[in-house]
């Protein structure tokens, strides 16, 4: 809709002096108003408040009677066109209101200029920003990061199945520095270092007074080089001293072997590269001890952090002959993907049971949900992790990157598990772990960690830690991989029988056979 107003000299005088006489202020957008007056004069608004009082009044004096003409009804036409769309256009407050957190940029710049002009010592202006940056894309959930060209380089390595470390996953509760677990064989574990054990210090430094970075930089490290540990065991008042020498760890994805003489066993401790080609080659190879090919299978998922969302999908195909596997959804439910099952990728229709706990993450828990949800497993052990957010790497020009969480999954069923994890069809403790103090940690209580519904976000006791996870399998959490040249190759020691996890789940299997033979 547009108005055209034609006015008079006498009229257009009025007009001004109107405005004049209310002492009005002008804001025009990005719009600038450029009209000759006597030839030689122009009026210029532009993204800006101005007073014009003065500015007016000096006008009116030499306008002649055609351009004072033209310039009120530009004028006025272009307040009109405003107010309309103001009134009839919500884009216009939707525009306005993507504009306003820029404003806040100009505090930035005023912080930074005050730091840089008074404090105490020299300080590095591009190392400020970076920290700032980085402090930015935490405060949005525990897994989405700022990453400097040579820490992107870093998150890539970490997705093999080697790297340089003391061989140990850690995350943040509150202020405490917490071991996940310690690969077996690894220098952590071989240094006596167990689950649930609390890190105080790294190298003589408070780790309450340490940021995030500065943490997995303490230890990280050259292969052969030590660090030092103060540590305090749940079950034990005193804080004992560990001095541990860093190593290349590699980290043994799959392993298998047979129960009970024909029922098969693989477990898989991350979903890394061609993890669904190594698990069917485990499971050809025990199908291959077994003239009938094993009974069942039981597929232990126990501390695994996750990895590739692809390899996951993979591995559960191979059991699933069609079908949602899992499904992905941005902002506002708005769906991104969906991953189906082929029936050219199936393999295996052997009973199945599955084992979980609360270090079971990620890609573990699309795995888990999947075979859940289409009843292809029954699941055993302790409610997951509870991590079903996705994340994508942003790259930018001066090659760091932002990789930034942008949607949630959900299970075949429809139900997102964020923060909530996969409950299991059997509940089963583990007995080993319940004989010592432990303190568990899960994806609900990582500061900023996200709901499954997006409508709030969870509250933690104690805000004034960045949030922690250092699995090490999936890139978001842990040390740096590095290929070096003296290797520890770990790997949890195969269960026995005596795990009440694992025999749970080998009853399952028997009491299914038993029942389908009776019928």
């Amino acid at each position: 809709m547009a108005f055209l107003l034609f006015v008079g000299a006498d009229t257009a005088k009025k007009a001004v002096a109107f405005f004049v006489a209310k002492d009005t202020t002008f804001k025009i957008g990005a719009v600038v108003l450029a009209l000759p007056i006597d030839g030689a004069m122009q009026v210029r608004i532009a993204g800006r408040q101005k007073h014009r009082r003065h500015i007016i009044c000096r006008l009116v004096k030499g306008m002649s009677s055609r351009f004072l003409t033209v310039f009120t009804a530009s004028l006025l036409a272009l307040s009109i066109g405003f107010a309309f769309g103001h009134l009839t256009g919500k884009d216009s407050y939707a525009e306005k209101a993507s504009h306003e957190p820029y404003e806040r940029l100009d505090t930035f710049a005023q912080v930074l200029n005050v730091i840089e002009s008074n404090y105490v010592d020299t300080v590095d202006r591009t190392a400020m920003i970076d920290g700032a940056i980085h402090g930015m894309v935490r405060a949005l959930d525990p897994h989405s990061n700022f990453l400097s060209a040579a820490e992107r380089k870093d998150f890539e390595q970490r997705t093999q199945s080697q790297f340089v470390g003391i061989g140990m996953e850690v995350g943040m509760k509150g202020d405490e520095l917490r071991i996940i677990t310690t690969f077996y064989g690894g220098p952590a574990q071989r240094a006596g270092l167990q689950s649930g054990d609390v890190i105080l210090g790294i190298d003589g430094k408070d780790v309450s007074t340490m940021s995030l970075d500065e943490l997995f930089n303490a230890l990280r490290g050259e292969v052969g080089s030590t660090v030092k540990l103060s540590v305090k065991h749940p079950d034990k008042l005193s804080i004992q001293t560990y001095v541990v020498e860093r190593a290349v760890v590699q980290l043994d994805m799959v392993r298998s072997m047979l129960l009970d003489g024909d029922y098969g066993y693989v477990a898989i401790k991350t979903f890394g590269t061609d993890t669904a080609k190594k698990v069917k080659a485990e499971i050809d190879k025990l199908n291959g001890y077994v003239p009938r090919g094993v009974k069942g299978l039981i597929l232990d998922l126990r501390k695994n952090p996750g990895g590739f969302l692809n390899e996951g999908v993979a591995v559960a195909n191979l059991f699933i002959p069609s079908g949602n596997i899992v499904s992905t959804r941005g902002r506002d439910g708005v769906s991104i993907q969906s991953y189906d099952a082929s029936r050219l990728n199936y393999v295996y229709d052997m009973p199945m049971a599955v084992l979980i706990d609360e270090g079971s993450a990620s890609a573990s828990e699309i795995v888990a949900g999947a075979l859940q949800d289409h009843h292809r497993a029954v699941i055993v052990g302790q409610t997951s992790f509870g991590k079903a957010s996705i994340q994508n790497m942003f790259k930018l020009k001066d090659g760091s990157t932002v990789k930034l969480t942008i949607g949630r999954y959900y299970t075949p069923s429809g139900k997102c598990i964020q923060a909530q994890g996969i409950v299991p069809d059997v509940e089963v403790e583990d007995l080993v772990l319940q004989m010592r103090p432990r303190s568990t940690l899960r994806e609900k209580d990582l500061e900023h960690a996200i709901t499954a519904d997006g409508k709030a976000r969870i509250r933690q006791e104690n805000e004034g830690h960045a949030p922690g996870s250092a699995m090490t399998a999936d890139g978001t959490r842990g040390e740096t991989a590095e290929t070096q040249q003296v290797e520890h190759v770990t790997g949890e020691p195969l269960p026995s029988i005596s795990d009440l996890q694992l025999f749970t789940a080998l009853q399952q299997l028997r009491a299914r056979e038993f029942f389908m033979n009776e019928q």
